[in-house]
């Protein structure tokens, strides 16, 4: 690298101190303009925002009002409601004499007067729905009488006297209807205010009280306050959204202006900003997008003062510096290349060595950041397999032979694990170890490492007569479970782990010479394909006896490859 590349472009260093100090001068300018004008516009912005929280409140109250007004029909109406209801079911006890019509008046008299719970949707029709046999459900409100809840509403002292005064007049009503249910059960006023006179049932003279001019004349003495009542109320809401409305119109007269204001501050933004600062740099950019384009010579060439035209000035030195730096950056482009060239191949390498350690899948899922990785697999076979008499035999060799044997002898055993689609999980010393089923489940893993265990043989023989080495292999098969995972930090390994590879270790270790021998489950999983010889029980270390059988060779000839 030249000292131009090690020591980076400074802008500054084109800059004479003269015109350092009209840049100052001239931001200061811009500055000063850019914040009053948008100093201005925060100001008519906060404005907006409190304008629409004042509309918001004015709306909410208004719609508070509009609520004040519902709940006082509504009280209202219950308190017309409930003399309905009494009179309903006073005149309807009077003419059919049955007694659930008298348990509903005691019930709705009670509920008025705080006596039991006001049950849920009770303002609407929830007798109806109890007199025709409907048992409405619900949460009940708390006992409460229709009174105190007139008190807790909130009303004038003369809106209050007015359902006081329609209440009042209910319950002298509620005088009247009591007389004629007595009647209909034999008890009469002994003079004293009380039914304790008793005498035969009158359901003559129940009727012709609940249906008297008498009862009339009562009865539209009730619903006379509530009208007025309601008057009142409509009244006194008008009025107040009325006000709240007039409210509302100033504020928007005045968001009105806030919103004009704030456009013509933005306006005149826009033009002081297009003129001082996106005007010119447009010519800077037009100037970089030659420059861009392999034009060296390329010039922004702003006229004027101001920072922008500074920045201009900068533009064109860094053009020119950057003119000498092209050759140099080429340079050191070609070596970064041939760096790059070499860190593919490293890459490569690299890639290819942790695929010769790991399974492709498990490598991708390594590669992709995932850690700690362990899959449980209920169905997999593992085979192990090891030199009958290596020691022996390594002893007569040197070591440059008995790793060239190992290196052919494995090398073929590599060849057929790929044939059959095994994996090869290690080697110990002599011992090798392959299993089917992992990391890519199938459920042909059995007869995969049959076949791999067969050929194995018949490679071996051929090999033992090519080289005049007579090796012969103790092998052991097992199936079932197993929890397969990388070991390791700075060396990766995959293996497995569980009971069958413990067991399929004691069947090779077990095992004869020159044979394949394996569990009750492969047997039973491979018998219709392939042919056994029964051993019998085997002594295995820390399982006990085990039933075992030799794998002998195949029923059909064709059944070579089983994921074909």
């Amino acid at each position: 690298m030249t000292d131009s590349l090690e020591q980076p472009f400074d802008p500054g260093a084109v800059l004479s101190e003269p015109s350092i100090l009209y840049r100052d001068q001239a931001r200061m300018r811009i500055r000063t303009i850019l914040f009053v004008v948008l100093g201005v516009q925060l100001l008519l912005a906060t404005g907006l925002i409190a304008v629409a929280l004042v509309m918001e409140q004015t709306q909410r109250e208004t719609e508070q009002a509009e609520h004040r007004r519902f709940e006082s029909f509504q009280l209202a109406d219950q308190l017309r409601q409930s003399s309905d209801d009494l009179t309903r079911f006073a005149r309807t006890y009077a003419a059919t004499g049955d007694e659930k019509y008298r348990k509903y008046f005691e019930t709705v008299l009670a509920i008025r007067n705080g006596d039991a719970p006001r049950p849920e949707g009770y303002e609407g029709v929830y007798w109806d729905l109890v007199a025709a046999g409907q048992t409405p459900t619900g949460e009940e409100h708390r006992a409460q009488s229709l009174r105190d809840r007139m008190l807790e509403a909130g009303f004038t002292t003369t809106e209050f006297d007015k359902l006081s005064e329609s209440q009042a007049r209910s319950d002298d009503l509620v005088q009247i209807e009591n007389v004629a249910i007595n009647a209909m059960q034999g008890r009469f006023d002994d003079g004293t205010g009380n039914f304790a006179r008793e005498g035969p049932p009158d359901r003559e003279r129940a009727i012709q009280l609940l249906h008297g001019k008498r009862y009339h004349e009562a009865k539209a003495t009730i619903m006379e306050p509530i009208g007025e009542f309601q008057d009142m109320i409509e009244s006194r809401t008008e009025t107040a959204v009325a006000a709240l409305n007039d409210r509302e119109r100033s504020v928007k007269r005045f968001d009105m202006l806030l919103a004009c204001t704030l456009f013509l501050t933005t306006l005149m933004s826009v033009v002081l900003i297009r003129r001082r600062v996106l005007a010119p740099i447009e010519e800077i950019a037009a100037a970089a997008d030659r420059v861009s384009s392999g034009d060296l010579s390329a010039r922004a060439q702003i006229k004027g003062s101001g920072e922008i035209a500074t920045f201009g000035a900068t533009f064109d030195a860094m053009v020119t510096s950057v003119g000498r730096q092209v050759e140099e950056l080429e340079n050191a482009h070609e070596e970064l290349s041939k760096q790059t060239d070499e860190l593919t191949e490293q890459t490569s390498r690299s890639e290819h060595l942790l695929l010769n350690v790991l399974p492709a899948t498990i490598a991708d899922r390594l590669k992709g950041g995932e850690e700690g990785i362990a899959d449980s697999f209920p169905e997999v076979s593992v085979l192990f397999s090891d030199i009958v008499g290596f020691t022996k035999m390594s002893e007569r060799l040197g070591a440059r032979q008995v790793v060239e044997m190992l290196n052919d002898v494995f090398g073929l055993l590599d060849a057929l694990a790929k044939k059959h689609k095994l994996e090869k999980i290690k080697t110990i010393g002599d011992c090798y170890m392959v299993v089917a089923g992992v990391p890519d489940r199938t459920s042909t893993h059995a007869q995969q490492i049959a076949e791999f265990a067969l050929d194995m043989q018949e490679t071996l023989r051929g090999y033992a007569e090519s080289s005049g080495r007579p090796l012969r292999m103790r092998t052991g098969i097992h199936t079932g479970t197993v929890v397969a995972g990388i070991v390791g930090t700075s060396k990766f390994a995959y293996d497995l782990w569980g009971d069958v590879v413990n067991v399929a270790s004691r069947m090779e270790s077990t095992s004869e010479p020159g044979s394949i021998q394996v569990s009750d489950a492969v047997r039973v999983r491979l018998q219709d394909d392939y042919t056994f010889e029964e051993r019998g029980s085997v002594e295995l270390k820390g399982k006990g006896p085990m039933n075992t059988w030799y794998l002998t060779g195949r029923r059909i000839c064709q059944a070579r490859d089983p994921q074909e």
